[in-house]
Formats: structure tokens, C-alpha cells, sequence
């Protein structure tokens, strides 16, 4: 009779381990049919870039595919339990920026700018925090860009939603979500794209805007360099 219990425990560890494979091969076969769309939406942008009358379409698609790659990268690790390896390289910020914020209200007033960071997690950061700002604030959105001591500011702002009063201001919560105005994951993956780069995300507000705000040190050039 004390067998009857083990095999029993036995049963159930192998109907959840063919459960758990059974899984993964249905997230495998998911990450396949993506990267497909994935690599021929790449091919037709580099095309864009190529035609004088579609060029100025290429850079939003551009930044848009930057995420959706890092995207595929987590996925297949998170197959292993882990989130894809950071891949930090001088990057041009603000044409990610621009291409990110592509039909919001962009004031960028930090000029050329080059920051040391993994160009997927970047995407993710900022494409993050305009869906929160849209999904969770009122009225337009805006994105700004200035120049602060060793670093860029990137601001994402549009207004409190008439539940709140601007008295009431926004505070991040430790988990990096704002109460009442997001429910936390899009914030958390913009804050470790944030910190993985060097940089951090404020969330507060001024006057009655929302404002998300995104700081990355800035790779100065070198003295010597040509």
C-alpha cells in the first residue's frame, strides 16, 4: 500500500513534465512564425531606405522591428528561463526617438546625440512608456528631448485623467508601476532598459501633465578622436 502514494506522485510529475514540453514546443513553434514576418519586414525596410519617395516611412518601421527583435530574443530564452544578453553598442538616439514617436508631438531640442545601450531595449523603453502615457493619461501625447549635465533627458507627457487632480501628483511605486495609471509591466520593462543602459526613468508629474522620463548617459567623444 505505501507504493500506491509514490506512483501516484510519479504519475502526476510526468503528466506536468509532458504538460510543461507540450508548452514549450507551442511558444517554439510561436517564435518561429514570428521571425519569418520579422526578417521580411526587415528586408522591405532596408528597401524603404533605398527609395527617395518611401525613406522618410523606414525609420518609424525601423524602430518599431528593433523591438519586435529584442522581443524574439527574450522569448527564446525565456524558453531557458532567462531574458535574452544585453547587446550595449553606440547608438544615435535621436533617430530612434523620432522614429518611435512617430505621429506624437516630438520637441527635441538635445541635437545629435549617442548613448551606449542595447538598440532593442531602447525601442522597448520608449515604446512603452508612449502606449502608458496613451493608454493611462488624457488628451495628445508629447515627447521632448533636452540636453542635461553627462546625459539626455527624454520626456514623455500628456495630461492626468480627470479622475485625478493635478494637487494629487503621480509617484512611481517601488515595483516601478503608478497607481492609477498603469498596471506595472510596461513600466518595469522600461526601467530595466533604463538601468541596463546606465540610465534611469523618473515618473512624476508638472503642473497637470503626466510625465515619464527617461535619462541615459550620454557617450561624449573622445579628445583625441579625428
Amino acid at each position: 500500500m505505501s507504493r500506491v502514494p509514490a506512483v501516484a506522485g510519479w504519475f502526476v510529475a510526468v503528466v506536468a513534465l509532458l504538460k510543461l514540453r507540450r508548452r514549450l514546443e507551442l511558444v517554439a513553434d510561436a517564435e518561429h512564425e514570428l521571425r519569418g514576418p520579422a526578417t521580411a519586414l526587415g528586408l522591405t525596410c532596408e528597401r524603404m531606405r533605398r527609395d527617395s519617395a518611401a525613406r522618410s516611412y523606414a525609420q518609424p518601421l525601423d524602430a518599431q522591428l528593433s523591438r519586435l527583435r529584442k522581443a524574439l530574443e527574450d522569448l527564446a530564452a525565456a524558453r531557458h528561463g532567462r531574458r535574452a544578453a544585453e547587446r550595449r553598442r553606440p547608438q544615435e538616439l535621436d533617430p530612434l526617438v523620432s522614429g518611435t514617436a512617430a505621429g506624437r508631438r516630438l520637441d527635441w531640442r538635445a541635437g545629435p546625440v549617442r548613448v551606449v545601450a542595447d538598440r532593442g531595449r531602447l525601442a522597448q523603453a520608449l515604446g512603452n512608456l508612449l502606449a502608458n502615457a496613451a493608454e493611462h493619461g488624457a488628451g495628445p501625447v508629447q515627447v521632448r528631448g533636452r540636453r542635461v549635465p553627462g546625459a539626455v533627458r527624454v520626456e514623455v507627457r500628456n495630461r492626468l485623467p480627470e479622475s485625478r487632480s493635478p494637487g494629487e501628483g503621480v509617484r512611481g511605486g517601488p515595483d516601478g508601476s503608478t497607481p492609477g495609471l498603469s498596471r506595472g509591466r510596461g513600466l518595469r520593462i522600461a526601467r530595466r532598459a533604463a538601468e541596463s543602459a546606465g540610465g534611469r526613468l523618473e515618473i512624476g508629474s508638472d503642473g497637470d501633465q503626466v510625465v515619464a522620463a527617461l535619462e541615459l548617459p550620454v557617450e561624449e567623444p573622445r579628445a583625441d578622436a579625428a
